[in-house]
């Protein structure tokens, strides 16, 4: 759920910015109706951090649902899980933030890692079912 949440908060952070800057006629409509290339500054590591939450994220929710269907959740799951989750927290605080590079490719890799243990666990798991 917390990356669900993650998802829907970068998703309507990134709306909220983007309409704060045609409020602000930092952008127009025209500008705007076939690429968001085009809009401030400010806007963009809320856009990007919106799609970056439809890459890696997307194995995560996949291993998850896996998990679920075939009822074989274990606790390596949940360490990779809670390593992957905290690990996109703080991506997106860096993302949308300072957006040091070295810093958030640091927590890119905790995810990667994360998701690493998710799929490792669930794969014994499931040699143990077969």
């Amino acid at each position: 759920m917390i990356q669900v949440g993650l998802t829907f908060w970068s998703i309507l952070r990134m709306g909220m910015m983007r309409v704060a800057s045609l409020k602000t006629r930092q952008v127009q409509f025209k500008d705007i109706a076939l690429s968001s290339d085009t809009y401030p500054e400010n806007a963009k590591p809320h856009q990007n951090n919106a799609e970056n939450h439809f890459e890696t994220p997307v194995l995560f929710y996949a291993a998850v649902g896996v998990a679920a269907a075939m009822g074989v959740a274990n606790w390596g799951m949940v360490v990779g899980a809670i390593v992957f989750i905290l690990a996109r927290l703080v991506h997106y605080k860096i993302h949308v933030g300072k957006n040091n590079l070295r810093h958030r490719f640091m927590a890119f890799l905790a995810g990667l890692f994360g998701l690493l243990i998710c799929w490792g666990a669930l794969g014994m798991r499931m040699l143990d079912i077969a």
